[in-house]
């Protein structure tokens, strides 16, 4: 009687530890305070904005936000530095990029915002690629 009641709470376990896991996957962090001047952003984090929401990792890679599916749980994260990107026309012929410092991870395209790096407006959008 003991060995079964041991399986059903360790079942239990398992069942609460996946049930957080998810939820902590699926938490992001969000900061809306600019950076510090000596930041280093600049067009190393990509100035190339080809989708209206992009990640660039760290070797220039871009990939589009807005058509990334979640997995729901991932074992590991392997987490790669880099910059989110928001591209947002201003309904007058214009834009405003906003970059982040950020991380993602390669495995579940989590992607965990940290802070503001730079706010580009300009008055005649110049991504005429942009998807």
């Amino acid at each position: 009687m003991k060995v079964q009641k041991m399986k059903k709470m360790k079942r239990t376990m398992v069942a609460g530890l996946v049930a957080f896991m998810m939820l902590a996957e699926s938490v992001t962090a969000f900061a809306a305070e600019p950076h510090d001047a000596g930041c280093g952003c600049g067009e190393e984090h990509g100035a190339v904005i080809l989708y209206d929401e992009q990640f660039v990792d760290e070797d220039g890679n871009i990939t589009p936000v807005s058509g990334i599916s979640e997995q729901t749980i991932c074992l590991g994260h392997r987490i790669v530095e880099g910059y989110y990107q928001t591209h947002v026309k201003d309904g007058k012929g214009g834009c405003t990029v906003k970059t982040y410092h950020s991380t993602q991870c390669v495995y579940c395209f989590t992607i965990w915002i940290g802070d503001l790096c730079s706010v580009d407006m300009s008055v005649k959008c110049p991504h005429d690629n942009v998807k």
